[in-house]
């Protein structure tokens, strides 16, 4: 004679473990799932919090180097009018205010054409990695 599950329980045989197991394994397959998205959010949301706070703290030394990039630039432009006004007065006895003027104004025009010429040659190397 067979039994059906409910005859085995009347009957005082254990009851099939197999059948309650597998609905314990969907029952949890489901609640892994669901632990599975939970968790996957909670580490979406951390990232999403990690990226804004690298961007800010990024943004915030980008700012900072700015700041103190463009004061570099003013006290370097203060230099080189103070280094020029002293070469004009330190060479004005030996060739006169006005050849000393020239002498300077012509050096500096000198450093500034080398510099272009070095700005030119980098765009043109530029321009060859984008052909």
């Amino acid at each position: 004679m067979t039994y059906g599950v409910n005859d085995n329980i009347m009957a005082g045989a254990a009851p099939d473990e197999g059948a309650e197991q597998r609905e314990e394994d969907h029952v949890s397959v489901g609640d892994s799932v669901s632990r599975l998205v939970s968790s996957g959010k909670e580490f979406v949301q951390a990232e999403l919090a990690l990226a804004r706070t690298r961007t800010t703290l990024v943004a915030g030394a980008a700012q900072r180097i700015a700041i103190l990039g463009v004061l570099a630039v003013i006290v370097a432009f203060g230099m080189i009018v103070t280094l020029m006004i002293g070469a004009v007065l330190a060479l004005a006895p030996v060739i006169g205010l006005g050849f000393s003027l020239l002498a300077v104004t012509g050096a500096a025009l000198v450093v500034l054409a080398i510099c272009g010429l070095g700005i030119k040659g980098q765009v043109a190397r530029i321009g060859s990695f984008l052909k």
